[in-house]
């Protein structure tokens, strides 16, 4: 079928879809303390949720707002909807940015901000394909909807509402991963390891407290320590800590004064997705491994420490807490120690582990178990989700294949990841786009951004495969 004209189209929304991610950035739309009616995630949500809606409906779409915990734009009619899935929430904004977050800033051809790629930039892709087709006037015959969560970073308790409300799709993709066709998604557990300590009595270096990390699907790049200084002093401490950086690749660690007698010690590393956790350097694991080689804690809070350090530490296979595993279909379980806290009464840590198909939630929570249990630590499943598997013959996954061959002249296949999208929440759902092979993941690290060029090959690329797929 020729596209020249929708093609056409997508190119003239070039400058007001820059100007709209712009837009859209500007908003923080980090989960937050409910905010009244129809704010169940907080007020800047709900503004972005506000937005969207308002965009859909300026292209004359049927859009419809959900509680506030999803939002959705239609175009057509008929016996089946296509739906694209996307969301509106981002994970914290961070540190270490070199652009503004909120800045929508333009350089080398790139939108930096946070949410350019997950997943605000493509949540605007797929509206502007959207509006491309009904603009080109291509016949449909199914139904085509957009949804947009507000919940997607922290459980995705939105699209659980939303299927409460409303009839799901009955096909379709979430551009929230890469091309060509992401078929399987990995299994995912957020496992607690815990211990109450009971204070720090007799430690020759008293451990106070651990912080590090604000969400378990991120690698935490800051972790911090407060420790006592009765038996040693500050210089020394930091004589100690600069032997350890120099015995370990990567590793960052100082400590300065933190009130009469005590110090904060502080590892440095580098924030990752947690489904990629080898592109980071964690620093909770860092921390813990320099603690254990300072022989820090307390009777109870020691032992669980180095237990930590050498089960999980800065390791990301699983291996060393007896859960790893692989499959040739869908690669090797990723660990990563996403959130430490210790308040001198109770350790615990949580991890977020993305597991292949041959993997069993039941028997790694009896690993970790077995393995932690010497130092009198407890293990449970905060949350998890089964692997997802649409098979590669299926309707929606040919039909995606096709377009993006077609439009990119590029080899198409399917993948697995680690990543967990919107994509299990409907039925015959793949993840489709936006980041293309070779591309660097900058999902939740500083200095997210989304290429200009690539962008609008993306909108192109959705437009089609409405065009091919619900149409007539």
């Amino acid at each position: 079928m020729n596209y020249e004209k929708l093609d056409a189209l997508v190119e003239s929304y070039r400058d007001e879809l820059i100007e709209n991610i712009r837009k859209w950035i500007a908003i923080p739309s980090v989960q937050g303390e409910p905010a009244g009616e129809n704010a169940p995630f907080g007020a800047e949500v709900r503004r972005m949720l506000d937005t969207a809606l308002a965009d859909g409906r300026r292209f004359g779409f049927e859009v419809r707002d959900i509680d506030g915990y999803a939002g959705d734009i239609s175009y057509g009619a008929g016996e089946q909807t296509m739906g694209m899935l996307a969301h509106l929430d981002v994970v914290p904004l961070g540190d270490g940015w070199t652009h503004d977050p909120l800045g929508g800033e333009i350089a080398d051809g790139r939108i930096y901000g946070r949410g350019t790629t997950d997943d605000k930039g493509p949540a605007l892709c797929a509206l502007y394909a959207m509006r491309a087709v009904k603009e080109a006037g291509l016949p449909l015959k199914d139904g085509v909807r957009l949804i947009l969560g507000c919940d997607e970073e922290t459980g995705m308790s939105d699209m659980r509402h939303y299927a409460s409300k409303m009839k799901m799709p009955d096909y379709g993709f979430s551009p929230d991963a890469e091309f060509p066709v992401i078929n399987i998604e990995k299994g995912g557990v957020n496992m607690r390891l815990s211990k109450v300590t009971g204070g720090e009595d007799g430690a020759a270096i008293p451990v106070y407290s651990l912080y590090a990390g604000e969400r378990p699907n991120v690698v935490p790049a800051e972790a911090t320590a407060v420790v006592g200084l009765a038996h040693t002093t500050l210089a020394e401490l930091n004589e100690k800590l600069s032997a350890i950086e120099k015995a370990h690749d990567r590793f960052r660690l100082s400590a300065a004064l933190e009130g009469e007698g005590r110090a904060r010690i502080t590892a440095t590393g580098v924030n990752a997705h947690a489904a990629m956790p080898e592109r980071g350097v964690n620093a909770a694991g860092m921390l813990l491994i320099a603690l254990k080689e300072l022989g820090a804690g307390g009777a109870g809070s020691g032992p669980a420490i180095a237990m930590l350090a050498d089960a999980v530490g800065m390791e990301y296979t699983g291996q060393s807490l007896g859960i790893a595993c692989a499959d040739e279909l869908s690669g090797a379980l990723t660990c990563n120690l996403g959130i430490l806290r210790y308040d001198a009464n109770e350790l615990s840590a949580l991890l977020d582990i993305r597991y292949p198909i041959c993997g069993s939630e039941e028997l790694m929570l009896g690993q970790a178990a077995k393995r932690v249990a010497p130092a009198g630590m407890s293990v449970c499943c905060a949350s998890s989700h089964t692997p997802l598997h649409v098979p590669a013959d299926s309707k929606i996954v040919k039909g995606l294949l096709k377009v993006y061959h077609e439009v990119t002249g590029l080899p198409a296949y399917t993948i697995a990841i680690g990543g967990g999208t919107y994509s299990r929440m409907m039925p015959n759902t793949v993840a489709f786009g936006v980041c293309f092979p070779g591309d660097m993941d900058v999902c939740h690290i500083a200095d997210e951004y989304i290429d200009i060029e690539k962008m609008m090959l993306g909108v192109k690329i959705f437009a089609h495969a409405i065009a091919e797929i619900a149409g007539a």
